[in-house]
């Protein structure tokens, strides 16, 4: 009996959070597109905003940034302990060094939070009113969109999800479990705080991840959170015209490339192409344009549009069940950035 009554309390626990949750009413235009030439394109995925033993707030080691990178065919992994680059000795062909740094006023007062990677810097916390970026801000910066630390331990009900969480991952499946967490992150919430500040800076997703426990001896490893749980939550992939040789490349195309956050290891694709900007998701999905013209969701496996002028975000989301205008399971698939030149 107790064991009958477990298994029905897990199932319903699956049912309500894994399939059904969370659901909404939406005004969807269907797009039957036929995509069947692809651009010439290189891939490559990459992590940023991760931090070390070197952090004076985490204890992951080095190592276990490259065991995960390998594991999940991350290509490269930008570390940003605080303040320092000590990280460096450990840098190689996947783990590049880089810092995270507070920009101070005259004053003393915080005016917002980078990432320095050598000649590279990403905006980092932009929403977190802490770190709130308070200054001139240059349209060369990248703009950490996403911070996946602070969208989910900021979200409200977070720790509800916890126990279903550890549940899902001891019991049934990690992805499972991981899936749960996805649909915590409220991309719709970031992009529309982005358009707000009336910038066109480009966008990438920042782990922020931080161990809080370890514990190592002969034949045991244990952290907490795994670094593999926030790689498999999140990635970037830098889609460029060229393939990069090294990680000096791979700094260099981040600058003239473009980025995609991804909530899938299978990347969305797009490109622009006699005037209209082609979309090619991994799997079918909700595709919401949200722009200061207002917002649309489009639906489809592949999506034919015109860019509009000005600042366009491209947000994806899968889902699990439609009963006509109802979707139930949202769950993040991609964001995207894309600005138009004025006619």
């Amino acid at each position: 009996m107790t064991f009958l009554l477990l298994f029905l309390s897990l199932s319903l626990l699956y049912l309500l959070l894994v399939e059904l949750y969370p659901f909404k009413k939406l005004k969807v235009k269907h797009i039957s597109s036929n995509i069947l030439r692809l651009p010439d394109l290189y891939l490559y995925s990459f992590q940023i905003h991760v931090h070390s033993q070197f952090s004076y707030d985490s204890l992951g080691k080095p190592e276990d940034i490259i065991r995960s990178a390998m594991e999940e065919n991350i290509d490269f992994v930008v570390v940003t302990d605080h303040e320092n680059e000590d990280i460096r000795h450990f840098a190689g062909d996947r783990l590049i060094a880089g810092m995270e740094k507070k920009v101070l006023g005259e004053g003393g007062e915080v005016l917002g939070d980078l990432l320095l990677v050598e000649d590279l810097k990403v905006v980092a916390h932009p929403f977190r009113e802490k770190y709130r970026w308070r200054s001139e801000l240059p349209e060369d910066y990248f703009f950490e969109i996403v911070d996946l630390k602070d969208a989910l331990l900021e979200r409200k009900g977070f720790f509800l999800f916890l126990i279903p969480y550890i549940l899902f991952k001891a019991l049934i499946s990690r992805r499972l479990a991981l899936d749960v967490l996805k649909k915590l992150i409220d991309i719709r919430r970031f992009a529309r705080l982005y358009l707000k500040m009336g910038i066109s800076n480009p966008v990438v997703g920042g782990l922020d991840h931080h161990v809080k426990f370890y514990l190592r001896e002969v034949g045991i490893r244990f952290l907490f959170p795994d670094y593999l749980h926030s790689f498999r939550l999140m990635r970037n992939f830098l889609l460029v015209d060229r393939k990069l040789n090294d990680k000096n490349d791979f700094i260099e195309g981040l600058k003239r490339g473009r980025t995609l956050l991804s909530f899938s290891e299978k990347p969305t694709l797009y490109w622009k192409e006699e005037g209209f900007l082609k979309i090619l998701p991994s799997k079918r999905c909700l595709l919401l344009r949200v722009s200061s013209e207002g917002e649309e969701f489009y639906e489809g496996s592949g999506f034919e549009l015109k860019p509009g002028y000005g600042m366009n975000l491209f947000l994806g989301y899968t889902y699990s069940l439609r009963i006509g205008s109802l979707y139930f399971g949202l769950k993040p698939l991609f964001l995207f950035a894309w600005k138009e030149a004025n006619k």
